[in-house]
């Protein structure tokens, strides 16, 4: 009898570690379709002139190694996203479109919000401050994640090739075409060397991501030219 009872008591706790494991492996996945999907819908409705969106604020939907990612443990990352889906919880915030940008060789197409905070970061890129703004003199640096556990935002980006073929979109619906000049790996002591422009090119963009390869805190450059 108590060999029975220790065999159910082993079984039951091996069955929670198992169901902890999975749900703990899923959890990424699970936050990036929410966010892939609130994504979607604001990349639908580019057209419309839309400027204003509203996404979910709640931390359980932060992305993997997000800077001071919030401690949520896995329990209450699925409550926050089943309440999402549900509809019990539709907290939002808001963040105001800068442009879209679209690199087809890499099948890349991201919003580029105004905003430079971590919540911006989960539904797109963002345009970094006290940068140029799109289309106007100087460098324009577009910052993203590079998410590895389900590849999306900007993990593709070190595919890019030179003289690849970039659009970005402004709110005004004017597609603005650029070519790739040239691509970098940085550490981070050295950022501030490409957030400048050059004589030849007083319009540029420069895409941020994260370099994996090198280790997080160094980076991935690639620097954009007009057409």
């Amino acid at each position: 009898m108590v060999r029975k009872f220790c065999k159910i008591i082993l079984i039951t706790a091996i069955a929670g570690f198992c169901l902890t494991g999975f749900l703990t492996g899923f959890k990424e996945y699970a936050k990036s379709f929410v966010r892939e999907s609130v994504k979607e819908e604001i990349l639908e409705k580019k057209d419309e002139g839309e400027l204003v969106f509203e996404v979910p604020a709640g931390d359980y939907l932060s992305v993997e190694g997000e800077e001071g990612e919030p401690k949520t443990d896995v329990l209450d990352s699925w409550i926050g996203i089943t309440g999402y889906v549900s509809g019990n919880d539709r907290t939002c915030e808001s963040l105001h479109l800068a442009g879209i940008i679209e690199i087809g060789s890499l099948g890349i197409e991201e919003p580029i919000w105004e905003e430079n905070t971590s919540l911006a970061m989960r539904y797109g890129v963002i345009l970094m401050k006290n940068t140029a703004h799109l289309e106007e003199p100087g460098n324009a640096v577009i910052v993203g994640h590079r998410n590895t556990v389900t590849h999306t935002i900007f993990d593709k980006l070190t595919g890019i090739k030179k003289d690849d073929e970039v659009t970005i979109t402004t709110p005004d619906g004017i597609m603005h075409n650029y070519r790739v000049n040239g691509t970098y790996y940085c550490s981070p002591y050295d950022l501030q060397n490409y957030v400048g422009t050059s004589e030849d090119y007083p319009v540029m963009i420069t895409l941020v991501t994260c370099a994996r390869e090198k280790g997080n805190s160094w980076r991935f450059i690639v620097t954009l030219i007009p057409e």
